[in-house]
């Protein structure tokens, strides 16, 4: 049985009342006015989705309420061996909302929305997610951490904010000349390899957005590969993908060159530098586990980059919903007919 969730749904106490979710399968012509109104991220968006979620089909949900759009939504509905239908649900992360709706009052519709439709789980991931929950919204994911930067203090000011290291690392590159490459189609994909991106980030489907890799300045979302170079010698890639005001860099890494020289570094001043003048207002460099700060952690090197640029810690946690217990004892049954029989030749 589900916890209860906090909050009615049918009075609100900020204007708001019986807010009703609603599904389509392909994005509505409106969604990038949607998303810059409700502050929406990448992964609210369709190039989101190919990066960040399962191959399935497509669910772009809105919240509204009183005629008005307050709230929006995406994710995919992935099939399984023991349906015919799809009754899996996966977001790559919380919804955005309007200031007007209390985040357990959205969350609780969408969970009944969820439900009524069939589905059997669903998982709603927090990346680039602003939405702080609380313990009795459901069933939560681990705790994780994010690193956003501010991008408004300019190209001076984002050099100002780095650490010392950083700033030394940076001041390098820009002496020995290094450039800044933007990189789409057949090219963008070997720069990932090259750095080992595609090895280190099996979580994302890098090769199903290659043709959607837009230009920064024309579009409201997309995703593009930046790469930092010493005349032709390639030493960093960062894939990087935006909506409305907001940027988060989903994968990269440096060549074994790049690494000597620390390149990443500069790399990802460079892409800030380029987001800013682009009226971008933030870029999330993406996460951690929680205990990253700890010193023994595995992941405190990467805190210490992260950290490095100035950037603010945003703690994240995702959702997991559970509908339909008896598909969800077929799964279990199923994998554990399917494991291997051990010990039976030993």
């Amino acid at each position: 049985m589900l916890p209860p969730m906090a909050g009615p749904i049918r009075s609100l106490d900020r204007g708001v009342r019986d807010p009703q979710w609603r599904s389509r399968g392909a994005c509505p012509q409106d969604w990038a006015a949607h998303l810059a109104r409700l502050h929406g991220g990448f992964f609210h968006t369709p190039a989101g989705l190919r990066i960040g979620a399962p191959i399935g089909e497509p669910a772009f949900m809105t919240l509204e309420a009183d005629s008005a759009v307050v709230g929006l939504a995406a994710g995919v509905w992935t099939s399984c061996r023991l349906s015919r239908h799809a009754r899996h649900f996966y977001a790559p992360t919380l919804p955005a909302l309007s200031a007007a709706v209390p985040p357990e009052v959205a969350l609780c519709a969408w969970r009944e929305c969820l439900e009524a439709r069939g589905a059997a789980d669903a998982t709603v991931d927090s990346y680039d997610a602003g939405v702080a929950l609380a313990d009795a919204m459901g069933p939560l994911a681990a705790r994780r951490q994010e690193y956003v930067v501010s991008l408004t203090p300019g190209r001076a000011g984002l050099l100002d904010d780095c650490a010392e290291t950083h700033r030394r690392h940076i001041r390098g590159g820009e002496r020995a000349g290094w450039t800044l490459r933007a990189l789409a189609g057949a090219e963008a994909m070997p720069a990932l390899e090259a750095v080992r991106a595609v090895e280190a980030q099996r979580g994302w489907d890098l090769r199903r957005w290659c043709e959607d890799l837009e230009d920064l300045r024309r579009h409201d979302w997309g995703a593009t590969v930046f790469t930092a170079w010493n005349r032709t010698t390639l030493l960093a890639a960062a894939l990087v993908g935006w909506s409305s005001d907001r940027a988060y860099y989903v994968a990269g890494g440096s060549t074994p060159e790049g690494y000597r020289e620390s390149a990443a570094a500069w790399l990802h001043w460079r892409i800030m530098t380029i987001l800013a003048e682009s009226g971008l207002t933030t870029y999330n460099l993406g996460g951690t586990s929680a205990a990253a700060a700890d010193p023994h952690d595995t992941s405190h090197g990467l805190y210490r980059f992260k950290r490095g640029f100035g950037a603010t810690i945003v703690a994240c946690r995702g959702l997991m919903w559970r509908f339909g217990p008896a598909h969800l004892a077929l799964h279990r049954a199923a994998r554990w007919l399917s494991a291997p029989i051990r010990g039976f030749h030993e």
